[in-house]
């Protein structure tokens, strides 16, 4: 028997920013528990050695893209995700950035970048993702968020 933390088998996980870094280990840790996966990114194409190791590990998955910062992406995306699987039971919003500069420093288009990413785009994607969960009447939300989603920097 397969030592897990917890069984996800038979469940249907959506993680955003999956094309490298911490999307990848939360697709791991998800396909590991069992579920299948729904990976995004804005260039589909960084899905797919990604795609490949999940399914060697037995697992489902559907590589879709994804620009967060493009309503019609998130329906788009959302649409295609219900249609893959039927339903999505667990989101990760991981898709994030940073500009990296002194709060100064940081340009109008830079703000703008930083909160079209990180807050509207996980809003409206958890937004499109939680219909579904809520007709299922089943559903877990999980948004990434850095430490600089607390505490600001210089």
């Amino acid at each position: 028997m397969e030592d897990r933390l917890f069984d996800l088998t038979g469940r249907v996980a959506l993680v955003t920013g999956a094309s490298r870094g911490l999307g990848q280990y939360f697709g791991r840790a998800l396909a590991r528990a069992g579920a299948d996966l729904i990976v995004t990114s804005r260039h589909v194409e960084a899905l797919a050695e990604f795609s490949r190791e999940i399914e060697a590990m037995g697992r489902r998955v559907a590589p879709l893209p994804l620009d967060v910062r493009d309503y019609d992406s998130i329906q788009r995306m959302g649409a295609a995700a219900r249609t893959a699987f039927g339903r999505i039971d667990i989101l990760v919003n991981n898709a994030g950035c940073n500009v990296r500069k002194r709060a100064l420093e940081v340009t109008w288009e830079d703000w703008n970048l930083i909160l079209e990413t990180n807050l509207r785009g996980s809003f409206f994607v958890a937004q499109a993702v939680a219909r579904s969960m809520t007709e299922a009447r089943y559903g877990r939300i999980i948004n990434i968020g850095s430490e600089t989603s607390v505490a600001g920097y210089a």
